[in-house]
């Protein structure tokens, strides 16, 4: 018997043949929380065997991007958007005006780098001007925060916290940067920003860090995962919460593969947890 309440959500994003992130990441993760996820492609990312597997992108054609992501909403009734790479600025003003139509929760993770590729897409005021205001939650890692405010390199907790204000103030409603291993120390960590009744409130997630490798597929995983959190029915807090857990366990669980980055290992929360790894939740500035 089928069930018409089963959350669903589309992920908007690149498809990487590694397998550990863009959209194959996402529909493995939305998967974990039960939710059924479907895909439009933007584009394929390859890898040159023969060029020390550097990235080669492939961006499809935007009425093709268009075509799908008209489709599939005129398919499915979804819970949540998320979108990684878009690759064009019509591609990225195509789905702002689905946005604004339809009006759905949406999951910003603003791609503007390719791990390991060096190859910055510029869409960095696009982004400012027609998606951050829309996102119900924003994503950025450290480079993408520093780079949508204009900030220096972001290397603490506080110019976390600090980017994090930046982005909230071009209009998202959450924003979570994603410190992750780049930090230096011991742990992992993330900076959730929250717009609540009474004001702002931060929190920084923690967990300790499983090994120091490059492990492709966590930013984007991390996303999809509070877009599944939030359509199965999680807030925000649980959401980014549930998100850095199962990161942090599919980073401890990662796989080597031949490109020299490993592979997020998604379902290993549940088949694979790894002993002793723990997130910590605390709030900022707690012990001022």
């Amino acid at each position: 018997m089928t069930d018409p309440t089963t959350p669903r959500v589309l992920t908007i994003a690149g498809s990487d043949v590694s397998g550990g992130a863009g959209l194959a990441a996402d529909l493995k993760m939305i998967n974990e929380y039960g939710a059924f996820g479907t895909a439009v492609v933007t584009c394929v990312v390859t890898f040159d065997p023969d060029d020390s597997f550097g990235h080669v992108i492939n961006f499809l054609d935007t009425d093709l991007i268009v075509q799908q992501l008209e489709s599939t909403l005129a398919i499915h009734d979804f819970s949540v958007i998320k979108s990684g790479m878009l690759g064009s600025v019509e591609s990225a003003l195509a789905l702002a005006d689905r946005l604004r139509e339809n009006e759905l929760p949406y999951v910003f993770d603003p791609v503007l780098v390719c791990k390991g590729s060096g190859t910055m897409v510029d869409l960095k005021d696009l982004f400012v001007e027609n998606l951050v205001p829309l996102a119900t939650v924003i994503t950025p890692n450290l480079e993408e925060a520093a780079t949508l405010t204009g900030a220096d390199p972001i290397e603490s907790i506080d110019e976390m916290v600090t980017a994090a204000r930046a982005i909230k103030a071009m209009g998202a409603k959450h924003v979570v940067v994603k410190g992750g291993a780049r930090l230096a120390g011991p742990d992992a960590i993330d900076v959730l920003l929250e717009e609540t009744e009474s004001g702002e409130r931060v929190t920084v997630l923690t967990a300790p860090k499983a090994h120091e490798k490059l492990v492709n597929g966590a930013g984007c995983s991390f996303a999809s995962s509070i877009a599944a959190g939030l359509a199965t029915g999680l807030d925000v807090a649980e959401a980014a919460r549930s998100a850095k857990a199962r990161i942090a366990h599919g980073i401890a669980s990662s796989l080597t593969n031949a490109t020299g980055v490993d592979s997020l290992f998604h379902p290993a929360s549940r088949v694979q947890p790894q002993e002793g790894l723990f997130v910590t939740v605390e709030e900022y500035g707690a012990d001022d």
